[in-house]
Protein backbone atom coordinates (compact mmCIF):
# COMPACT_ATOMS: atom_id res chain seq x y z
CA UNK A 1 0.00 0.00 0.00
CA UNK A 2 1.21 3.70 -0.88
CA UNK A 3 2.19 5.94 2.10
CA UNK A 4 0.72 9.24 1.84
CA UNK A 5 2.72 12.05 2.98
CA UNK A 6 1.99 15.78 4.01
CA UNK A 7 2.36 16.81 0.06
CA UNK A 8 -0.82 13.94 -0.61
CA UNK A 9 -2.59 15.18 2.08
CA UNK A 10 -2.29 18.75 1.35
CA UNK A 11 -3.19 17.67 -2.37
CA UNK A 12 -6.32 16.08 -0.76
CA UNK A 13 -7.41 18.78 1.66
CA UNK A 14 -7.76 20.95 -1.27
CA UNK A 15 -8.96 18.46 -3.82
CA UNK A 16 -11.77 17.85 -1.50
CA UNK A 17 -12.43 21.46 -0.81
CA UNK A 18 -13.07 22.57 -4.20
CA UNK A 19 -13.36 19.73 -6.93
CA UNK A 20 -13.61 22.76 -9.41
CA UNK A 21 -10.06 23.18 -8.60
CA UNK A 22 -7.17 23.14 -11.95
CA UNK A 23 -4.12 20.75 -11.09
CA UNK A 24 -2.29 24.66 -11.55
CA UNK A 25 -4.09 25.66 -9.03
CA UNK A 26 -3.97 22.78 -6.27
CA UNK A 27 -0.45 23.07 -6.95
CA UNK A 28 -0.33 27.09 -6.03
CA UNK A 29 -2.20 26.05 -3.25
CA UNK A 30 0.29 22.91 -2.61
CA UNK A 31 3.45 24.75 -2.86
CA UNK A 32 4.41 22.62 -5.20
CA UNK A 33 5.08 23.19 -9.41
CA UNK A 34 2.08 21.79 -11.32
CA UNK A 35 4.15 18.35 -13.01
CA UNK A 36 5.10 16.98 -9.88
CA UNK A 37 1.47 17.95 -8.74
CA UNK A 38 -0.14 16.42 -11.49
CA UNK A 39 1.76 13.50 -11.25
CA UNK A 40 0.68 12.98 -7.56
CA UNK A 41 -2.78 13.64 -8.39
CA UNK A 42 -2.35 10.72 -11.24
CA UNK A 43 -0.65 8.31 -8.83
CA UNK A 44 -3.37 9.16 -6.16
CA UNK A 45 -5.96 8.18 -9.07
CA UNK A 46 -4.57 4.76 -9.84
CA UNK A 47 -3.60 3.95 -6.30
CA UNK A 48 -7.60 4.20 -5.91
CA UNK A 49 -7.06 6.33 -3.18
CA UNK A 50 -9.10 9.01 -5.39
CA UNK A 51 -11.84 7.16 -6.94
CA UNK A 52 -13.11 9.45 -9.02
CA UNK A 53 -15.36 13.27 -8.87
CA UNK A 54 -19.00 14.33 -9.32
CA UNK A 55 -21.08 17.09 -9.74
CA UNK A 56 -22.90 17.72 -6.39
CA UNK A 57 -26.91 18.97 -7.34
CA UNK A 58 -28.82 21.09 -5.15
CA UNK A 59 -31.94 18.73 -4.41
CA UNK A 60 -34.19 21.81 -3.68
CA UNK A 61 -33.54 23.45 -7.55
CA UNK A 62 -34.29 20.22 -8.87
CA UNK A 63 -37.17 19.38 -7.23
CA UNK A 64 -36.76 17.28 -4.40
CA UNK A 65 -37.23 18.86 -1.11
CA UNK A 66 -37.91 15.99 1.39
CA UNK A 67 -35.30 13.63 2.92
CA UNK A 68 -36.18 10.73 5.03
CA UNK A 69 -34.26 8.29 6.73
CA UNK A 70 -35.59 4.28 6.82
CA UNK A 71 -34.85 1.84 9.02
CA UNK A 72 -35.56 -1.78 8.13
CA UNK A 73 -35.57 -5.04 10.28
CA UNK A 74 -35.56 -8.00 8.07
CA UNK A 75 -37.04 -11.62 8.00
CA UNK A 76 -33.89 -13.08 8.27
CA UNK A 77 -29.82 -12.48 8.14
CA UNK A 78 -28.66 -15.73 5.57
CA UNK A 79 -26.47 -14.61 2.75
CA UNK A 80 -29.46 -14.64 0.20
CA UNK A 81 -31.89 -13.08 1.46
CA UNK A 82 -28.97 -9.85 2.05
CA UNK A 83 -27.74 -10.55 -0.95
CA UNK A 84 -31.19 -10.23 -2.69
CA UNK A 85 -32.25 -6.98 -0.40
CA UNK A 86 -29.17 -5.27 -1.10
CA UNK A 87 -29.54 -5.74 -5.15
CA UNK A 88 -32.94 -4.61 -5.05
CA UNK A 89 -32.22 -1.47 -2.97
CA UNK A 90 -29.70 -0.70 -5.50
CA UNK A 91 -31.59 -0.43 -8.45
CA UNK A 92 -34.24 2.19 -6.59
CA UNK A 93 -32.84 5.35 -7.60
CA UNK A 94 -34.57 7.68 -5.07
CA UNK A 95 -32.16 5.59 -2.09
CA UNK A 96 -28.95 7.43 -1.87
CA UNK A 97 -27.43 5.91 0.97
CA UNK A 98 -27.80 2.32 2.44
CA UNK A 99 -26.19 1.27 5.41
CA UNK A 100 -26.06 -2.81 6.76
CA UNK A 101 -25.84 -1.69 10.59
CA UNK A 102 -26.00 -3.54 13.66
CA UNK A 103 -28.47 -2.91 16.08
CA UNK A 104 -31.70 -2.87 16.63
CA UNK A 105 -32.26 -2.66 12.46
CA UNK A 106 -30.68 -4.06 9.87
CA UNK A 107 -30.21 -1.10 7.90
CA UNK A 108 -30.70 2.36 7.45
CA UNK A 109 -31.61 4.14 3.91
CA UNK A 110 -31.77 7.78 3.18
CA UNK A 111 -34.07 8.81 0.67
CA UNK A 112 -34.52 12.03 -1.61
CA UNK A 113 -38.00 12.44 -2.79
CA UNK A 114 -40.26 15.14 -4.34
CA UNK A 115 -42.40 15.52 -1.34
CA UNK A 116 -44.09 13.26 0.95
CA UNK A 117 -46.91 12.28 -1.52
CA UNK A 118 -43.73 11.16 -3.45
CA UNK A 119 -42.13 8.67 -0.71
CA UNK A 120 -45.56 7.28 -0.14
CA UNK A 121 -46.06 6.10 -3.49
CA UNK A 122 -42.44 4.72 -3.57
CA UNK A 123 -42.71 2.97 0.00
CA UNK A 124 -46.15 1.57 -1.09
CA UNK A 125 -45.03 0.53 -4.60
CA UNK A 126 -41.26 -0.39 -3.45
CA UNK A 127 -40.59 -0.59 -0.50
CA UNK A 128 -42.71 -3.03 1.57
CA UNK A 129 -42.27 -5.22 -1.08
CA UNK A 130 -38.07 -5.66 -0.68
CA UNK A 131 -37.03 -8.81 -0.39
CA UNK A 132 -37.48 -10.07 3.63
CA UNK A 133 -38.97 -6.92 4.89
CA UNK A 134 -40.18 -7.76 8.25
CA UNK A 135 -40.32 -3.75 9.68
CA UNK A 136 -39.77 -0.48 8.62
CA UNK A 137 -39.83 2.80 10.39
CA UNK A 138 -39.19 6.03 8.77
CA UNK A 139 -38.42 9.30 9.80
CA UNK A 140 -38.65 12.80 7.95
CA UNK A 141 -35.51 14.82 7.94
CA UNK A 142 -36.58 18.52 8.93
CA UNK A 143 -32.98 20.24 8.20
CA UNK A 144 -29.50 18.85 7.30
CA UNK A 145 -27.15 19.84 9.76
CA UNK A 146 -24.39 18.73 7.70
CA UNK A 147 -23.92 16.94 5.16
CA UNK A 148 -19.90 15.96 4.03
CA UNK A 149 -18.26 13.16 2.57
CA UNK A 150 -15.02 14.73 2.90
CA UNK A 151 -12.84 12.96 4.77
CA UNK A 152 -11.08 14.43 8.31
CA UNK A 153 -7.62 15.09 6.92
Amino acid sequence: MRTIDETDLRILRAMQTDGNLTVTEIAERVGISQSPCSRRIASLQADGIIKGKRTILDPRKMGFHSVIIVRIKLTGHHADMLDQFKAAVRDIPEIQVALLVLGEFDFYLRIIVEDIDHYQRLMQGKLVALPGVREMQSSVILEIIKDSSALPL
